[in-house]
This record gives structure tokens, C-alpha cells and sequence, in this order.
């Protein structure tokens, strides 16, 4: 086998490699070796089409590969914001998690009913400050504090809220439209699965909170 053959062979081979990991930057970056194989090849043998498109694309890949680990890089976040990310966004990147933060809509409010029984919700909350009551028929049956979602149920399966949900106090909450979540879908799917997983662990603290009562 001759040094042509070897360098094609290498080539299909980081290929090979490269349709085995589920990782995109591992992917990637097996592209760019098996195009630089493949371009080399082209040189040394003069086939200009082989040695030009694999040229762009590996161009294209460096390019890629850069920017995925640029988006990896760890950032900085405030002090309110790192302890919030600590405890309930933890599974998310930091990128990820500044990015679902800022689709979001911070809001304060005082003596003011939050949700009502029966409604379809059309927003996802989060608690920043102060106490939410959960109520039915007029009972008490659970507070919510700071890290705790509201109406995540009601994301979760598409039925309507449950229970009533009050302010009695001063409440600082961010709040997410469902429906600019749920896009989350076709622009980042992987996102979105978090996202999920996240509202799945607190509904199952609550329940299991309920649960020992």
C-alpha cells in the first residue's frame, strides 16, 4: 500500500470515527482530520476536486469547532445568580442557563393572585424573593419560596392549574411564556430536554414533600 492509499484510508477511517460519537465537538474535530487526510491526498495526486472541497469543509469545521468551544468556555456569573444556578439550573451550561434566563421576564408584585384554579397557564414562574400560598378551596396547602417553579404541572402536561396561587407579600418572581419555551423544540431541543428534567426533579421534591406531611 502506498503513501496515497494510506492517507485515503486514514481519511475514511476519522470518518468512521466521527458517525460513533454523539458529542458534536468530538465529531467535528474527527472531520477535520479525516478532511485534512482527504486533502492532502488531493494534492499529492493532483485531484483538484477532492482537494477543494475538502478544503471547504474543513474550513468550515474550524470554524465550527472554535465557536463550540468558545460557547464552552466557563462564564461569570453574579453572586444572585450563581447561588440560583447552583441549586436548580445546575444541569445546564452556564451559557445555556443565561440564555433561558434572558428569554425570561422578571416581575414584583404584592397582594395579587398569581394563577387561578381551572386556568390554562400561559407562563412558567420562578420565585427570586418572598412566599407564594398554594391554596384549594380556600385552604392552605403549601409555600413556596426562592428556587421554587410555579405552574410547572401545568407545563409539563398541558392541563389546567390545579390549585390557586397567591402573593400576600411582596414577590419577585421570573416569569417564561410557555409557548417561547416549548420552541425550545426545533431551536434547541437539547435545551429544552433540560429544561424538563429540571421541572421534573422540583415537581417530585414537592410531591414527595407532600407526601411526609
Amino acid at each position: 500500500m502506498d503513501f496515497i492509499q494510506i492517507l485515503v484510508n486514514i481519511g475514511y477511517i476519522f470518518m468512521l470515527a466521527a458517525l460513533t460519537v454523539r458529542d458534536i465537538l468530538w465529531l467535528r474535530s474527527l472531520l477535520i482530520s479525516a478532511q485534512l487526510s482527504l486533502f492532502t491526498y488531493g494534492i499529492i495526486s493532483s485531484n483538484v476536486p477532492v482537494a477543494f472541497w475538502n478544503a471547504l469543509f474543513f474550513v468550515i469545521n474550524i470554524y465550527q469547532v472554535t465557536r463550540l468551544i468558545q460557547q464552552r468556555q466557563p462564564i461569570d456569573l453574579p453572586d444572585d445568580l450563581l447561588e440560583l444556578y447552583k441549586n436548580v439550573f445546575s444541569s445546564m451550561r452556564r451559557r445555556e442557563f443565561l440564555y433561558f434566563w434572558q428569554m425570561g421576564e422578571i416581575h414584583e408584585v404584592k397582594h395579587k393572585r398569581l394563577i387561578n384554579k381551572g386556568e390554562h397557564q400561559k407562563n412558567l414562574l420562578l420565585i427570586l424573593s418572598g412566599e407564594v400560598e398554594i391554596k384549594n378551596a380556600g385552604k392552605l396547602i403549601a409555600k413556596l419560596s426562592r428556587g421554587s417553579f410555579v405552574a410547572e404541572m401545568s407545563f409539563l402536561t398541558g392541563e389546567s392549574a390545579t390549585a390557586d396561587v397567591f402573593a400576600p407579600d411582596k414577590v419577585s418572581y421570573i416569569s417564561w411564556e410557555q409557548q417561547k419555551v416549548r420552541s425550545l423544540e426545533q431551536l434547541n431541543p437539547d435545551l429544552l430536554i433540560k429544561i424538563q428534567n429540571i421541572l421534573g426533579k422540583d415537581l417530585t421534591t414537592k410531591l414527595k414533600k407532600d407526601s411526609e406531611v
